[in-house]
Protein backbone atom coordinates (compact mmCIF):
# COMPACT_ATOMS: atom_id res chain seq x y z
CA UNK A 1 0.00 0.00 0.00
CA UNK A 2 1.66 3.71 -0.72
CA UNK A 3 0.31 6.31 1.57
CA UNK A 4 0.95 9.98 0.70
CA UNK A 5 0.79 12.35 4.01
CA UNK A 6 0.09 16.10 3.41
CA UNK A 7 0.31 16.77 7.16
CA UNK A 8 0.67 20.40 6.46
CA UNK A 9 -2.73 20.91 5.36
CA UNK A 10 -4.27 18.80 7.54
CA UNK A 11 -7.73 18.78 5.60
CA UNK A 12 -10.13 15.61 7.00
CA UNK A 13 -13.00 16.92 4.72
CA UNK A 14 -10.78 16.08 1.76
CA UNK A 15 -9.16 13.21 3.36
CA UNK A 16 -12.52 11.24 3.13
CA UNK A 17 -13.50 12.16 -0.10
CA UNK A 18 -9.41 10.76 -1.40
CA UNK A 19 -9.83 7.90 1.19
CA UNK A 20 -13.40 6.91 -0.67
CA UNK A 21 -11.74 7.05 -4.28
CA UNK A 22 -8.81 5.35 -2.58
CA UNK A 23 -11.29 2.14 -1.40
CA UNK A 24 -13.54 2.71 -5.11
CA UNK A 25 -9.58 2.08 -6.66
CA UNK A 26 -9.25 -1.33 -4.22
CA UNK A 27 -12.36 -2.66 -4.68
CA UNK A 28 -12.26 -2.28 -8.61
CA UNK A 29 -8.63 -3.87 -9.07
CA UNK A 30 -9.61 -6.69 -6.67
CA UNK A 31 -11.48 -8.74 -9.39
CA UNK A 32 -11.24 -11.78 -10.76
CA UNK A 33 -8.76 -11.19 -13.05
CA UNK A 34 -6.45 -9.90 -10.83
CA UNK A 35 -6.44 -12.84 -8.07
CA UNK A 36 -4.32 -15.02 -10.45
CA UNK A 37 -1.31 -12.81 -8.86
CA UNK A 38 -1.55 -9.41 -10.26
CA UNK A 39 -0.89 -7.50 -6.28
CA UNK A 40 -4.24 -5.34 -5.51
CA UNK A 41 -3.30 -1.48 -5.27
CA UNK A 42 -4.56 1.04 -2.69
CA UNK A 43 -3.85 5.02 -2.07
CA UNK A 44 -4.20 6.54 1.19
CA UNK A 45 -3.84 10.02 1.22
CA UNK A 46 -4.28 11.11 4.55
CA UNK A 47 -4.87 14.52 4.91
CA UNK A 48 -4.94 15.34 8.54
CA UNK A 49 -6.84 16.28 12.00
CA UNK A 50 -10.14 17.02 12.70
CA UNK A 51 -11.55 20.96 13.24
CA UNK A 52 -12.19 23.89 11.83
CA UNK A 53 -11.05 23.80 7.75
CA UNK A 54 -10.85 27.54 8.01
CA UNK A 55 -8.51 27.67 10.57
CA UNK A 56 -6.42 24.77 8.79
CA UNK A 57 -6.99 26.94 5.54
CA UNK A 58 -5.71 29.97 7.29
CA UNK A 59 -2.26 27.88 8.99
CA UNK A 60 -1.68 27.56 4.68
CA UNK A 61 1.10 29.42 3.25
CA UNK A 62 1.94 29.11 -0.72
CA UNK A 63 4.54 26.03 -0.52
CA UNK A 64 0.78 23.93 1.74
CA UNK A 65 -1.70 25.07 -1.20
CA UNK A 66 0.90 23.89 -3.85
CA UNK A 67 1.52 20.43 -1.77
CA UNK A 68 -2.11 20.15 -1.10
CA UNK A 69 -2.73 20.76 -4.82
CA UNK A 70 -0.02 18.35 -5.64
CA UNK A 71 -0.91 15.56 -3.27
CA UNK A 72 -4.53 16.04 -4.72
CA UNK A 73 -3.03 15.36 -8.31
CA UNK A 74 -1.21 12.19 -7.29
CA UNK A 75 -4.59 11.02 -6.05
CA UNK A 76 -6.23 11.78 -9.75
CA UNK A 77 -3.34 9.97 -11.32
CA UNK A 78 -3.66 7.10 -9.79
CA UNK A 79 -7.54 6.73 -10.09
CA UNK A 80 -6.37 7.27 -13.94
CA UNK A 81 -4.04 4.48 -13.85
CA UNK A 82 -7.05 2.33 -11.98
CA UNK A 83 -9.16 2.90 -15.14
CA UNK A 84 -6.09 1.73 -17.57
CA UNK A 85 -6.02 -1.73 -15.12
CA UNK A 86 -9.69 -1.95 -15.31
CA UNK A 87 -9.32 -1.83 -18.93
CA UNK A 88 -6.73 -4.08 -18.88
CA UNK A 89 -8.71 -6.52 -16.82
CA UNK A 90 -11.64 -6.29 -19.64
CA UNK A 91 -8.74 -7.58 -22.42
CA UNK A 92 -7.45 -10.40 -19.69
CA UNK A 93 -10.73 -12.06 -20.10
CA UNK A 94 -12.35 -11.45 -23.25
CA UNK A 95 -11.43 -15.04 -24.59
CA UNK A 96 -12.41 -16.77 -21.18
CA UNK A 97 -16.32 -18.31 -21.73
CA UNK A 98 -17.98 -16.50 -18.68
CA UNK A 99 -15.24 -14.33 -17.08
CA UNK A 100 -17.03 -11.41 -19.10
CA UNK A 101 -19.99 -11.47 -16.50
CA UNK A 102 -18.30 -12.51 -13.57
CA UNK A 103 -16.13 -9.44 -14.15
CA UNK A 104 -19.01 -7.04 -14.92
CA UNK A 105 -20.67 -8.47 -11.45
CA UNK A 106 -17.41 -7.94 -9.87
CA UNK A 107 -17.18 -4.06 -11.40
CA UNK A 108 -20.79 -3.20 -10.69
CA UNK A 109 -20.58 -4.06 -7.11
CA UNK A 110 -17.30 -1.97 -6.55
CA UNK A 111 -19.55 1.07 -7.93
CA UNK A 112 -22.47 0.36 -6.09
CA UNK A 113 -20.63 0.80 -2.56
CA UNK A 114 -18.21 3.48 -3.92
CA UNK A 115 -20.99 5.75 -5.47
CA UNK A 116 -22.47 6.74 -2.32
CA UNK A 117 -19.12 7.11 -0.34
CA UNK A 118 -18.32 9.58 -3.27
CA UNK A 119 -21.49 11.59 -3.20
CA UNK A 120 -21.63 11.83 0.23
CA UNK A 121 -17.96 12.71 1.06
CA UNK A 122 -18.05 15.33 -2.05
CA UNK A 123 -21.44 17.04 -0.50
CA UNK A 124 -20.18 17.06 3.01
CA UNK A 125 -16.23 18.58 1.44
CA UNK A 126 -18.58 21.37 -0.42
CA UNK A 127 -20.91 22.09 2.77
CA UNK A 128 -17.47 22.30 5.10
CA UNK A 129 -15.91 24.95 2.17
CA UNK A 130 -18.91 27.16 1.84
CA UNK A 131 -19.00 26.93 5.77
CA UNK A 132 -14.89 28.27 5.44
CA UNK A 133 -15.74 30.73 3.06
CA UNK A 134 -18.86 32.13 4.94
CA UNK A 135 -16.39 32.38 8.39
CA UNK A 136 -14.28 34.03 6.91
CA UNK A 137 -15.73 37.27 5.83
CA UNK A 138 -15.80 37.85 9.65
CA UNK A 139 -12.59 36.23 10.70
CA UNK A 140 -9.83 38.39 12.34
CA UNK A 141 -7.42 37.44 10.03
CA UNK A 142 -5.24 40.56 8.47
CA UNK A 143 -5.86 41.73 4.80
CA UNK A 144 -3.26 39.40 3.55
CA UNK A 145 -4.19 36.46 4.71
CA UNK A 146 -7.77 36.80 3.85
CA UNK A 147 -6.51 37.08 0.52
CA UNK A 148 -4.31 34.07 0.70
CA UNK A 149 -7.00 31.70 2.55
CA UNK A 150 -9.69 33.12 -0.11
CA UNK A 151 -6.77 31.57 -2.59
CA UNK A 152 -6.52 28.35 -0.90
CA UNK A 153 -10.47 28.09 -0.85
CA UNK A 154 -10.29 28.45 -4.43
CA UNK A 155 -7.60 26.37 -4.94
CA UNK A 156 -9.50 23.74 -2.68
CA UNK A 157 -12.70 23.90 -4.47
CA UNK A 158 -11.01 23.57 -8.26
CA UNK A 159 -9.07 20.46 -6.78
CA UNK A 160 -11.72 18.86 -5.53
CA UNK A 161 -13.86 19.22 -8.47
CA UNK A 162 -10.91 17.43 -10.46
CA UNK A 163 -10.74 14.85 -8.08
CA UNK A 164 -14.48 14.80 -8.84
CA UNK A 165 -14.22 14.51 -13.13
CA UNK A 166 -11.46 11.51 -11.99
CA UNK A 167 -13.73 9.58 -9.67
CA UNK A 168 -16.54 9.80 -12.07
CA UNK A 169 -14.23 8.85 -15.11
CA UNK A 170 -13.64 5.87 -12.55
CA UNK A 171 -17.19 5.31 -12.36
CA UNK A 172 -17.44 5.59 -16.01
CA UNK A 173 -15.15 2.70 -16.72
CA UNK A 174 -16.62 0.39 -14.23
CA UNK A 175 -19.67 0.82 -16.14
CA UNK A 176 -18.84 0.38 -19.89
Amino acid sequence: MKTATLSATRLDLVSRLALAGAALCAMSLSTPAYAGGKADREVVINIGKDGDLLEQLIELDAAGIEEMRAEIAEARVEIAEAIGEIEDAREEVAGIPGARIVLKIAFASARAGARAAVDEALAEARVEIDKAEVDLKTAAVSAEERVETEHAIKVLRTELDALEDSLASLMDALRA
